[in-house]
């Protein structure tokens, strides 16, 4: 946290001294920094200002629901993955058209009540989900907008458990099938493919990865035009690391803003994000007491 400091070997946030607060409610809780948290948002409005994208946070990084409040004042939408964290986002005040809603394995009722709220788009994971969400659509007399999720095969430079990019991934579907699905898209007559999804990983900091994915993404986008199917948006998901320790290395998020800006007057299709951990990962700390010290004699 930028705005946490010591002073005379006391911590302070901005000018009050963190004992003070300790004294006015019980240990433990959480302290947050609502000025960090905007000063995150700034730092990736700024990078992504020739293109305007719809940043949606990511509520798994945080479900507290004055911080998603304060997201919404803020203009951000929301990335949940469950009927409760859609609930929460709705509750936060989050119009449902900066909703999306991603991950493996939801039910008949998450699908329904997400399409019964109007939310932007549901993101499916596989071709079963294509198949569920068609026909959940049809016996609710709708035609919706969906978002399908591709595995691109490409690796992320991160820790092997927190990638979701390869093939060994469970998540998403393979570039074969999507077009499979494309060509065959009248058989799903109450969906609408019109958003095409992506995401590597967490904690990743190399700018080169994300190229390879945009790359990828144009070789599709232009396969889809030979298929004469429009997209209306693509989600790139997150995954911009956060530095943990003094000389870790950080997301070099203006010339990532650059590598989508390019992609961007090329393609001219609107962006979406699914950012979490770089906006609140830093904003706050649990605040607890030592109860008791042992020492050995």
């Amino acid at each position: 946290m930028d705005l946490l400091k010591f002073k005379n070997k006391s911590l302070y946030l901005y000018n009050t001294r963190i004992e003070n607060i300790v004294h006015q409610r019980e240990t433990p809780f959480y302290l947050y920094s609502v000025d960090q948290i905007k000063k995150n948002i700034k730092q990736i409005k700024s990078s992504f200002k020739n293109f305007k994208p719809l940043v949606c946070f990511a509520i798994k990084a945080n479900s507290n629901l004055s911080i998603l409040k304060e997201l919404k004042k803020n203009n951000l939408g929301a990335d949940v993955v469950s009927i409760g964290e859609l609930k929460l986002a709705l509750k936060a005040g989050i119009k449902p058209n900066k909703i999306v809603f991603s991950g493996v394995g939801k039910t008949d009722k998450e699908i329904k009540f997400a399409i019964q709220k109007g939310i932007l788009s549901i993101n499916a994971e596989s071709k079963n989900e294509i198949k569920l969400i068609n026909n959940i659509s049809k016996k609710l007399r709708k035609i919706i907008n969906i978002g399908v999720r591709i595995n691109p095969n490409i690796k992320a430079k991160t820790n092997r458990k927190i990638t979701t990019g390869n093939k060994v991934n469970k998540f998403g579907i393979s570039i074969s099938e999507f077009l499979d699905v494309i060509k065959n898209k009248n058989n799903f007559q109450n969906i609408n493919i019109f958003l095409l999804s992506v995401h590597i990983g967490s904690q990743i900091k190399d700018i080169n990865v994300y190229k390879k994915v945009l790359n990828l993404i144009s070789k599709i986008l232009l396969k889809l035009k030979k298929l004469k199917h429009s997209i209306n948006y693509v989600d790139l998901g997150g995954g911009m690391g956060i530095p943990y320790f003094k000389k870790e290395k950080k997301f070099d998020f203006k010339k990532f803003g650059s590598e989508i800006s390019k992609f961007y007057k090329k393609e001219k299709i609107k962006i979406i994000f699914e950012i979490g951990r770089f906006i609140t990962g830093n904003s706050g700390y649990i605040i607890s007491k030592i109860l008791f010290t042992n020492f050995l004699e």
